[in-house]
């Protein structure tokens, strides 16, 4: 509702380029089209409270509270959170020394891998492992104070600045954040919730400044306005638009999902996943070329329209809001109580990682290195039990 004035402005223009008229056409369906998924995200966290006596909802609560029972094994052992971070290190010093000997100094590892696709998968997960280490690392030093861990996870932050991608550094520590938030709310005033609401965004998008090559801070501060509510930061119903605008209105009945499953194949190697990556399909669509766009971003319930439809729209909503209902309870249980634990909180937040997938197929990849960080956790556990006794882990220990 904010953006939508913003979406119909002129100097979209400047950004879409000539298909900007039929953008601004189709934007009142699109509008209609995205509060239809909100509004199913709502009655999908009020089933969440309905009662059939079937015991569906405790069965469904035992499969979605198996992501954090994993984060929680994972944030238990100190070690193997250092030794898994400084692998992260080691894995960003050597993709990075590979772009710095090629492309000298920068920002941009991401506009590095469009010019050198066999690239592009292992910084992908190099990236993604990144925030799934950082962000454990720094839940748990959130209860326990180990500066061991904030040191590792700042490392990792660091390295990250690199690769040109401002969402997973903010994904390292937004959840944390937003927990930290929740259980300090009687003490934390609205004036500084904004201020850290404005400096993460302002960090953000001088990030992206300096990724394309503009790091005066006058220069910045100069068209701040502008990145705000016409780059491509809060663009995503601009972009459903402009996918919309080019879309033949055929359904693409599940094949950017399809090609999400097989993530683990490259591109380069599959003719499928090169046509059907969802990044690929929406720039297609849209008349872009995905050899130099990272992919257009129709928000969460965009991909879901052009594959299903409205039935793909609603389906994604419920699923959404469920996931969204049980991650909310869970977290304020465990920040409520009497020993109250942000690592706890932000574990029942892992779930996001698995419900985006039903929206954003691009998040996928992301969750295939999830699922192996946390088996690579478990089996290290399972060879550690069988030398010593295992350890409980609980707030406040070192």
């Amino acid at each position: 509702m904010l953006m939508l004035p913003f979406s119909t402005n002129d100097l979209n223009a400047i950004v879409v380029g000539e298909n900007f008229p039929s953008v601004v056409t189709v934007l009142p369906n699109v509008f209609l089209i995205a509060m239809v998924g909100y509004f199913s995200l709502l009655a999908g966290g009020s089933l969440w409270h309905l009662r059939v006596g079937l015991g569906l909802r405790k069965r469904a609560a035992d499969i979605m509270n198996v992501v954090p029972r994993c984060s929680m094994m994972l944030i238990s052992s100190r070690k193997l959170l250092v030794l898994q971070a400084l692998m992260c290190i080691v894995s960003q010093a050597a993709i990075l020394a590979i772009y710095f000997a090629t492309s000298g100094f920068g920002f941009d590892l991401r506009g590095y891998t469009f010019a050198h696709p066999w690239v592009r998968p292992v910084a992908l997960i190099i990236s993604n492992y990144s925030i799934v280490i950082a962000s454990h690392c720094f839940a748990r030093y959130a209860d326990t104070r180990e500066k061991v861990l904030l040191f590792c996870t700042l490392l990792i932050s660091g390295g990250l600045v690199f690769f040109g991608a401002r969402a997973s550094i903010l994904a390292i520590y937004f959840s944390v954040l937003l927990c930290y938030l929740v259980k300090r709310r009687d003490k934390v005033s609205l004036l500084r919730l904004f201020g850290l609401a404005a400096a993460m965004i302002l960090g953000a998008l001088y990030l992206g400044s300096v990724r394309d090559g503009v790091a005066s801070l006058p220069d910045f501060l100069g068209s701040l306005a502008f990145l705000l509510l016409y780059g491509s930061n809060f663009s995503d119903l601009r972009d459903f638009g402009w996918v919309y605008a080019g879309w033949n209105h055929v359904p693409w009945f599940g094949k950017t999902y399809l090609a999400a499953v097989i993530a683990f194949v490259p591109r380069v190697a599959s003719e499928f996943r090169d046509t059907w990556g969802s990044g690929v399909a929406m720039d297609l669509t849209a008349g872009v070329d995905p050899t130099n766009h990272p992919g257009l971003r129709p928000g969460s319930f965009g991909e879901a329209y052009f594959n299903f439809g409205l039935l793909g729209v609603v389906v994604a909503g419920l699923i959404l809001g469920l996931f969204a209902r049980l991650a909310d309870a869970e977290a304020k249980q465990a920040l409520t109580a009497a020993r109250p634990s942000i690592a706890k909180a932000f574990s029942f937040t892992m779930m996001g990682a698995v419900a985006g997938c039903f929206s954003v197929s691009a998040s996928v990849s992301a969750l295939y290195v999830l699922l192996g960080v946390y088996f690579i956790t478990w089996l290290c556990l399972r060879v550690e039990h069988l030398i010593r006794p295992p350890k409980i882990f609980s707030v406040g220990s070192t």
